[in-house]
């Protein structure tokens, strides 16, 4: 999979992912969970954006049909910001393909605040 993303290759990625896929961004509940046919229009956006995208998974563990990695995807946009993005995904396999997912990706802040200030900060308002 991080082969297939890594060489830009949408036709074999989308096979790793089975047709009734779905995606959950917990960090974003807000969000609308996302199909396989999501995945292939995503990717295609932000590779066309960032065309020396990279992907990373310096870690990965599987435990049953549980998969959980690490990864660092990083490049230059056409707009000449550099973007890197690091964060765990675990998938869900079911006859040998991607059923589920959970990621939890953000963008690295290489001028972030320290942890004793993310701490003073704010609670975010409570869900309804």
């Amino acid at each position: 999979m991080r082969a297939a993303l890594d060489a830009h290759d949408l036709d074999t990625f989308d096979g790793f992912f089975r047709d009734d896929y779905v995606c959950e961004r917990p960090r974003h509940p807000g969000s609308p969970m996302s199909s396989r046919e999501d995945v292939r229009r995503n990717w295609t956006e932000v590779l066309g954006d960032v065309p020396d995208l990279h992907f990373e998974v310096p870690a990965a563990v599987a435990d049953g049909n549980t998969i959980w990695s690490e990864w660092r995807m990083y490049g230059t946009a056409r707009s000449g910001a550099m973007l890197e993005i690091r964060g765990v995904i675990i998938f869900g396999i079911q006859d040998d393909q991607v059923a589920w997912s959970r990621m939890y990706l953000e963008p690295v802040e290489h001028e972030g605040n320290t942890l004793a200030q993310l701490v003073a900060a704010q609670p975010p308002p409570p869900l309804e």
